[in-house]
């Protein structure tokens, strides 16, 4: 008899939900990312009512509108795009340079040159919200760069700082997996870098390679959450000096969350269904991780000569 995994399955059906959110949420929304509802008199269930923005959820719009009437599943849907793939390909671009830098790394390095690895750790120190923040404070607000430009910048900042991290894990667990012995027998016999890489340490790598690519992923949304926090929103940052406020323009999930937080004690639907959606998205790689995680333990547990 089959024993699903729960954790594992859920997080990947909720994780493929929001891929097809990604690729066709723009054609679904029900309207475009710049509409606006109209202000004024209208018939209602109790008459004729003069209607102004926000709107609570209704049948007309289904999770409300914002304080500026425009429809907040629409803005949902269109920022998708920008939240979903901006964190599956800047962890896979973190993964990929410093997997194969760690692996490779680790894989030459003697006992002396592994000491030297702390000098990439102290970079690793410093946290990469700091950094991304001072660099994009001065092109990200009322910029005159295009927003694809400013997601390219702030995309491989934020895969460039993640690498060094990415780099030391691979680094020790080559390194602790080259101190095996029957792979210093096969070094003895004769076997050569390649050797030892296809046959002995990728195929345990490989399963600690998907862990540390949904590690990268989550890590990639808190970054772009904590950015948020300072109005450095993912794409552009619209500032309205006349009335003090900060709005995202591509409308990713971080940025929506980010100018939305002043309607927390009122209004709270503009903040608590981008807030949702953010956190679903964060939960579906915990339960695909938390998923494989159980899985590996299980099959140590079956193969305990190993």
């Amino acid at each position: 008899m089959i024993k699903w995994n729960i954790q594992l399955v859920s997080g990947i059906i909720l994780l493929a939900f929001f891929v097809l959110i990604g690729l066709f949420g723009s054609y679904i929304a029900p309207y475009p990312p710049d509409y606006k509802m109209k202000v004024g008199y209208m018939e209602t269930d109790n008459g004729t009512e003069f209607v102004a923005p926000p709107l609570a959820p209704s049948k007309e719009f289904l999770l409300g509108t914002d304080k500026w009437g425009k429809d907040i599943l629409s803005l949902i849907l269109h920022g998708a795009k920008y939240t979903v793939f901006t964190v599956l390909i800047v962890a896979a671009v973190r993964l990929l340079a410093g997997g194969i830098a760690g692996v490779f790394g680790g894989l030459t390095a003697s006992g002396k040159k592994r000491g030297k690895q702390g000098r990439i750790t102290l970079l690793t120190s410093i946290p990469p919200v700091i950094l991304i923040y001072f660099i994009m404070l001065g092109i990200n607000i009322n910029p005159s760069l295009s927003s694809f430009a400013l997601i390219f910048i702030q995309g491989v900042l934020m895969a460039a700082l993640g690498v060094p991290g990415v780099y030391n894990v691979v680094y020790s667990k080559t390194a602790e997996i080259k101190e095996n012995l029957y792979i210093m027998a096969s070094v003895t016999l004769g076997g050569n870098k390649s050797h030892l890489l296809k046959k002995h340490i990728w195929p345990i790598l490989k399963g600690d390679f998907i862990i540390l690519y949904l590690n990268e992923t989550i890590q990639v949304l808190h970054l772009m959450g904590q950015l948020a926090i300072f109005n450095l929103f993912f794409g552009g940052t619209e500032f309205q000096p006349d009335f003090s406020i900060y709005l995202s323009m591509t409308n990713e999930w971080s940025g929506l969350i980010g100018q939305s937080r002043s309607f927390l004690s009122y209004s709270q639907w503009i903040l608590i269904y981008p807030l949702i959606a953010f956190i679903l998205f964060l939960l579906s790689f915990y339960l695909i991780s938390q998923g494989l995680s159980q899985q590996s333990r299980k099959s140590h547990r079956k193969n305990t000569y190993i």
